[in-house]
């Protein structure tokens, strides 16, 4: 599964700002619901008080009101908002907003910090209540004074400012997560350039990463171009092992076909061919190793008009007793993901093979498809037959041993274009001869 750095710090970042603002909204809500209860219990107390200062009685015990709450809230019919006396349970004064109806107060209860109760007023509505019982002079006993204001106008409150908190919160969030995507793009923009840097230094466009970048992310910037100078050296170092092995071994190898061939009979035929067998496989493993060595490295990228030119020099030069003509087809601005070396040996061979074969001519052609890059040797030449072309690239198989060509090197070509994840496809040219398609990384 593909996983990406920068959409899992958001993802996280956005989860974290849902779940703050949530539980920051539950917590404004719930402080706001007890300031709202306590600003209406205050404002349902200051009635009561009212109510306390406005009875009065006479001497034979009777209870006057002298005057009501002026609050307008008080005459509007099941508004809410009733206030209402009693002596025991005898109603003695209520509210013109009561009408006929009285507070159920049977299951309240009477405690010195006044703290708010709920109750029932006409037809069940949920209220919210202060009681106290008050004792007046010539009265034998307390009177009970009761307020209240309606449950359902504290819960509204609450709700509107519940759906205030939410747009608010919303915009503040969506403010937020855009903040964060903005922020993650600009504090990983260094890896993205080193992710950069690299593609380009696989391409061969730069050999290492720049050394411009923020203080935090230059030591990780230093180590990549640390491995990559590491791996040049090693890389150049088991070349120049290799090398080394192969001219220690084939010095003996030469000597000793040399004596075989001044022996007589059967015995020297079977050391010359031995030893050629010998040579064959020294050149096969060395070239396989040494391209394994760097077929996967990075930084390789060689121009394929270079080559070619090179190599076209050097076959009209070796041949030019035979006035055989190269023609060179959409060569350039062509490039070839690997070393310079690996592509000379390759077209090399191919386009020296082709010169032995040719009759007058012999054309290089190159083409890119994404990825991939075509080169095509075709010649003039007699050409081969379909059901022997698999045995002229087996190594040091010839179809006709008098004239050299199309033995080792078709089949080192193959090797090294295999090694590179291409391949090598012969087929007959609309010329007549060979039609040698080379496939290989496009750099």
């Amino acid at each position: 599964m593909h996983k990406s750095l920068t959409k899992r710090i958001i993802t996280l970042s956005v989860f974290w700002i849902v779940i703050a603002l949530l539980f920051t909204g539950v917590l404004m809500g719930r402080f706001y619901r007890e300031h709202t209860q306590g600003h209406y219990d205050d404002h349902v107390f200051t009635h009561v008080e009212e109510l306390v200062a406005a009875v009065e009685t006479l001497e034979d015990g009777t209870l006057l009101l002298t005057r009501e709450p002026t609050d307008p809230r008080f005459h509007r019919p099941n508004s809410g908002w009733y206030w209402e006396i009693l002596d025991g349970d005898r109603p003695l004064f209520s509210s013109l907003s009561l009408g006929e109806g009285h507070l159920d107060l049977s299951d309240t209860k009477l405690t010195e910090s006044h703290e708010a109760q709920t109750v029932y007023g006409p037809d069940g509505q949920k209220l919210r209540a202060q009681i106290v019982n008050v004792a007046y002079p010539h009265e034998k006993g307390a009177i009970t004074i009761a307020a209240s204001a309606p449950e359902m106008a504290i819960s509204d409150d609450v709700k509107e400012f519940y759906l205030h908190i939410a747009t608010s919160f919303l915009v503040l969030g969506i403010g937020l997560s855009v903040a964060v995507v903005m922020q993650v793009r600009v504090a990983l923009r260094p890896l993205n350039a080193i992710q950069s840097a690299i593609g380009d230094i696989k391409a061969g466009k730069t050999e290492r990463i720049p050394r411009d970048f923020p203080v935090d992310v230059q030591p990780m910037a230093d180590e990549l171009n640390y491995l990559l100078d590491h791996n040049e050296t090693l890389l150049k170092r088991a070349r120049n092992q290799l090398g080394d092995l192969a001219h220690s071994v084939k010095n003996p190898l030469t000597v000793i076909r040399n004596e075989a061939r001044t022996l007589s009979g059967k015995q020297g035929q079977l050391i010359l061919d031995q030893s050629h067998v010998m040579a064959n496989s020294i050149d096969h493993y060395l070239s396989r190793a040494r391209i394994y060595g760097k077929q996967d490295a990075i930084g390789y990228r060689t121009s394929v008009r270079s080559v070619i030119d090179d190599l076209s020099f050097a076959v009209e030069h070796i041949h030019k007793d035979r006035a055989i003509g190269i023609e060179l087809k959409s060569v350039d601005d062509k490039w070839f993901r690997g070393e310079a070396q690996d592509l000379e040996e390759m077209a090399g061979n191919l386009i020296d093979n082709a010169f032995k074969w040719a009759k007058t001519k012999v054309v290089v052609s190159c083409t890119s498809d994404h990825n991939e890059l075509a080169l095509v040797i075709e010649d003039d030449g007699p050409g081969i037959a379909e059901e022997e072309i698999e045995t002229i690239t087996r190594r040091g198989r010839r179809l006709d041993e008098k004239t050299p060509g199309h033995g080792h090197g078709l089949g080192i070509a193959e090797d090294i274009a295999i090694l590179y994840g291409g391949s090598l496809k012969l087929g007959r040219s609309t010329m007549g001869g060979l039609k040698a398609e080379l496939r290989l990384p496009a750099a």
